[in-house]
């Protein structure tokens, strides 16, 4: 093979490391003051980021936790409370609620809550009469603060009292007016933080510059000198200047002293400005010492570069060959290579590829053809000797032998998730299979398989004795009912089959369980149904109940066509009354219905203008009726008259408002965690009614629409400004950038990175 690529390698590693030595060398000498003076800057910008975001942490665990406190229900009973002397519980609830303030994470050193209403003041020294308190008149003034929360500089010359415990002449204090839900405030709550530890978060050991926190009216709140707090930043010596448009940036002033650079960042959260000062001179004398050593660093490493090129590229070339011969040889394509390192990479790219494929394919149709044996199984659509072979293929022929018995179990799970999309949903199934699967070992149960929503497995025991068995089988029942609410915080009945000691009838056994499991509507809580309690001697016809024609008829309620509402629960009558063959089947039909209907009007979240009876009391009142005249007029009168006229009263223009608020809510709430049932809670909505209206008026459903518009909104951040890829994250709502990146490349094909690279050329 010609060695051309060994010469185009000598020469492009010459000239990578002989531009550099001439760029690097012409711009150290001549821009070494320009470019260390950017990475100076870069640095006060990021150091003063840095202060901003340590302070706003505080000031936002303080304002979390001090609006959960003031929102607490002690404190909603205690500012209605005089706090005489028989409300000493009542006290120390507010002393704890108080002291959960004062931690190392939010520097509060005092907490005092002022109830002008009820004539008291309390903080962590005790509590007092508001009118015997010196600083009474001081305090209540802060009721005419135009905002309900305000953060305020504390001058603590104007208390008679300390309202810290450290000697700090200012405070910085968080102010909320109470009660935090009535618009008529007449109480005021205090978390004080010393200055002292405001000026620890910003000025930290071995920091040179000067360090201070400027508010929207440029006078200094926060500075070292206690001498400047409260006057304008131009009292420090600084002549007059105007902020820049920036949200963060540099600039340079001039002094007495001489030029010094501010280095500023505006806060989003409170509007202050944190701002740090240095000498100009200093900056430059650094940046030309720091150019030339950097000139001659650079150049010696770029030679010592070129050199090292020109000796290894013949010695490691001579392995590249060898390889790409060896994979010449195996190449039956006959394709011509034009590039030798990247003829290799598609090579062993194949190899990995194809390897990592084929596992991936074997693995999924292992299990896919496991599960699909297991339901044809259950469903008794295998002959005999298909059975024993695929149990024997599928390893389960050894497990089964050591069984003495075996039962099905068929587990239902009782929250409802008919509101939840795919992801959530094949979630929830996977959690579920999982949490079965660790309860019962493995050495005494077959795989799990989900069949029409219903999570069905098979399970033996060596036990002796049909007691022991049932027992056994019992035991794990009540476990896998444990465990699932104990992890996924979720309730599952479950139905369970006789014993059987032959394969032959295990299909018997899934009907059963199926069987036992309808049975749960009989009971206002998750149950474990065994098909012994519920069989009936002499019953050989199985029942099938006709759910075709009740979805029907609840779509007919749902679009209040009574009509065909009423045509659909005369043929469901007609159908339960001659099909069933004891009167329980008739109960247990209409229960189902009943239960359907009072789901149907509790998911759509509204009233009717006649409240309906509890659940109970109208399943008690369907059990008495005699006749199915009784039945039909029942129904009509106590569930379908009111959902047809409850339904009639919704009009489109109501379901597009409430859609129009939702969409508003996402396009204000991008930067925080957008749920439904956050919405819901915000707008003051059931979220399973919010989320149909949704869907219904934008074809979308919440999540996607909130998925979509933020993407669209990233996509614009990335294309027309030059933000970061962190700050766009976190506008976005993400805590972490990486997850953006990922949701970001999920669902535009690439990076932010790349996007922005395309989209401006």
């Amino acid at each position: 093979m010609p060695r051309t690529w060994l010469g185009k390698l000598m020469v492009y590693g010459t000239l990578l490391a002989t531009i550099p030595v001439i760029v690097v060398g012409v711009f150290a000498y001549f821009q070494s003051t320009s470019q260390v003076n950017q990475r100076v800057t870069n640095e006060k910008v990021e150091l003063i980021r840095q202060v901003e975001a340590n302070v706003e942490q505080v000031l936002t665990t303080i304002n979390h936790s001090f609006t959960n406190t003031m929102e607490s229900a002690t404190m909603e009973t205690v500012i209605r409370n005089p706090l005489l002397g028989g409300d000493f519980e009542l006290y120390r609830s507010l002393r704890g609620e108080l002291g959960k303030l004062q931690s190392f994470d939010t520097k509060v050193e005092e907490a005092i809550v002022v109830n002008a209403e009820q004539n008291w003041i309390a903080s962590n020294q005790g509590i007092r009469r508001l009118h015997t308190h010196p600083d009474a008149e001081v305090y209540l003034r802060y009721l005419d603060l135009p905002y309900d929360t305000s953060w305020l500089l504390l001058d603590g010359t104007e208390f008679e009292e300390p309202i810290v415990r450290r000697s700090c002449p200012y405070t910085l204090s968080l102010v909320k007016k109470l009660p935090p839900r009535l618009s008529e405030k007449y109480g005021l709550a205090f978390a004080n933080i010393p200055m002292c530890s405001i000026l620890e978060l910003i000025a930290p050991d071995g920091l040179s510059d000067e360090m201070m926190i400027v508010n929207e009216d440029n006078e200094i709140i926060v500075h070292s000198s206690f001498e400047f707090i409260g006057e304008p930043i131009q009292a420090i010596g600084y002549d007059d200047f105007s902020w820049p448009d920036e949200e963060r940036g540099q600039f340079t002033v001039q002094s007495d002293q001489g030029s010094f650079t501010l280095t500023y960042s505006h806060s989003n959260l409170t509007g202050w400005k944190y701002v740090s000062t240095s000498s100009l001179n200093e900056l430059t004398m650094e940046s030309r010492s720091i150019g030339w050593f950097t000139f001659l660093v650079v150049f010696t490493l770029v030679a010592i570069s070129t050199i090292a090129i020109w000796y290894y590229s013949r010695k490691l070339y001579s392995p590249v060959e060898e390889l790409v011969a060896a994979l010449a040889d195996n190449d039956l394509t006959d394709k011509k290579r034009n590039n030798d390192f990247q003829f290799i990479q598609e090579k062993y790219k194949d190899l990995f590829s194809s390897k990592a494929l084929l596992e991936h394919e074997l693995s999924i149709h292992s299990k896919q053809s496991r599960s699909l044996f297991l339901t044809r199984l259950l469903q008794g659509q295998l002959s005999h000797r298909d059975k024993q072979k695929r149990l024997t293929g599928f390893k389960l022929a050894t497990r089964l032998d050591k069984w003495s018995a075996f039962s099905v179990l068929v587990v239902h799970a009782e929250t409802n998730h008919s509101h939840q999309d795919w992801d959530e949903n094949e979630l929830r199934r996977f959690a579920l299979q999982n949490i079965i699967e660790d309860t019962v070992p493995e050495c005494n149960r077959f795989p799990t398989v989900w069949i029409d929503e219903l999570l069905v497995l098979i399970v033996g025991t060596e036990d002796d004795g049909s007691a022991a068995k049932d027992v056994a089988i019992y035991n794990w029942s009540e476990r896998i009912s444990e465990n699932v609410e104990r992890f996924a915080n979720s309730n599952v009945s479950i139905g369970i089959s006789q014993l059987f000691k032959e394969m032959e009838g295990v299909h018997q056994a899934y009907n059963q369980a199926k069987e036992a499991i309808t049975h749960r509507l009989k009971f206002p809580d998750p149950v474990i149904i065994h098909f012994n309690s519920v069989r009936t001697k002499g019953h050989t016809i199985e029942f099938q109940y006709p759910a075709a024609i009740e979805e029907e008829l609840l779509l007919a309620v749902r679009i209040a066509d009574e009509a065909k509402g009423y045509r659909l629960f005369t043929e469901w009558t007609d159908y339960i009354m001659k099909e069933s063959e004891v009167i329980g089947e008739v109960h247990v039909s209409f229960i189902q219905l009943v239960s359907k209907l009072l789901r149907l009007k509790q998911e759509s979240g509204l009233k009717t203008s006649e409240p309906f009876l509890p659940e109970n009391q109208l399943l008690n009142e369907a059990l008495q009726l005699k006749s199915r005249r009784q039945l039909e007029e029942w129904v009509d009168k106590k569930l379908l008259q009111p959902l047809f006229s409850m339904y009639k009263d919704i009009s489109k223009a109501q379901f597009k408002h409430l859609s129009e608020k939702m969409i508003h809510y996402i396009h204000s709430n991008l930067d925080q965690s957008i749920t439904l049932e956050r919405c819901a809670d915000d707008l003051h909505y059931n979220a399973n009614y919010l989320g149909t209206v949704f869907k219904e008026e934008t074809g979308q459903t919440f999540s996607e629409y909130a998925g979509h518009y933020r993407l669209k909104k990233a996509k614009d951040l990335l294309k027309h400004s030059d933000l970061s890829i962190k700050v766009i994250a976190e506008r976005m709502g993400y805590t972490n950038s990486q997850n953006f990146i990922r949701s970001f490349k999920k669902n535009a094909g690439l990076t932010p990175g790349q996007y922005r690279q395309e989209q401006k050329g």
